[in-house]
């Protein structure tokens, strides 16, 4: 009789919708084969491992803000074809509605002329688990899917850095050009940017 029941919720668990493919993984598997499509899949621990090793190398800030984002990545795919895409654009209009039907909300959408460009993502305990980027042309596609343990936080503390060091270089910038006055040239002093 436990023989049977075993048996009975094995088959019942093997039809259930778990075992569904999601539609990021759906996507990337049909159309990782065309012709033109170049395809890339990383895991999260050689990602981890490349950001640990280049960290160490790294002198700009935001390239150590950005490799240390990078270790937070779990699995990173990636579609690319150029040349004219053998994507069309109602295959990732379906897919866009796919992916909002699994639970992605858009963090970006920007449309200029026939380009598109969207980043979608779906968040789990205020992290983003999912991380989904189309860039759609008439000649170009590039589709990347990443997994990881990204907060909001760590991309405000990135985008900070990153502006802090333009305007760091919009000033060392400003030091160094002559006053184009016709009189006398203004004493300029350099002061070293507070750390924050």
């Amino acid at each position: 009789m436990r023989f049977t029941i075993l048996i009975l919720a094995f088959f019942t668990l093997s039809w259930s919708p778990c075992g569904a493919q999601k539609p990021t993984t759906l996507f990337y598997h049909t159309h990782k084969h065309k012709e033109g499509v170049t395809n890339f899949k990383m895991p999260g621990w050689l990602i981890w491992l490349g950001g640990g090793i280049a960290q160490g190398f790294a002198r700009e800030p935001e390239a150590k803000a950005g490799l240390k984002l990078a270790r937070k990545v779990k699995k990173l795919r990636l579609l690319a074809s150029e040349d004219g895409s053998p994507i069309t654009s109602a295959e990732v209009n379906e897919f866009i509605t796919d992916i909002h039907s699994s639970g992605f909300e858009d963090l970006l959408v920007v449309k200029e002329g026939s380009s598109t460009v969207h980043i979608l993502s779906r968040e789990k305990k205020e992290k983003l688990k999912n991380l989904v980027i189309l860039v759609n042309d008439e000649e170009e596609f590039v589709y990347m899917d990443m997994k990881s343990r990204l907060k909001y936080e760590d991309l405000s503390e990135l985008v900070n850095t990153i502006l802090k060091a333009e305007n760091m270089k919009t000033a060392e910038e400003k030091e160094e050009q002559p006053a184009e006055s016709g009189g006398e040239e203004e004493q300029v002093e350099a002061k070293k940017a507070p750390r924050a």
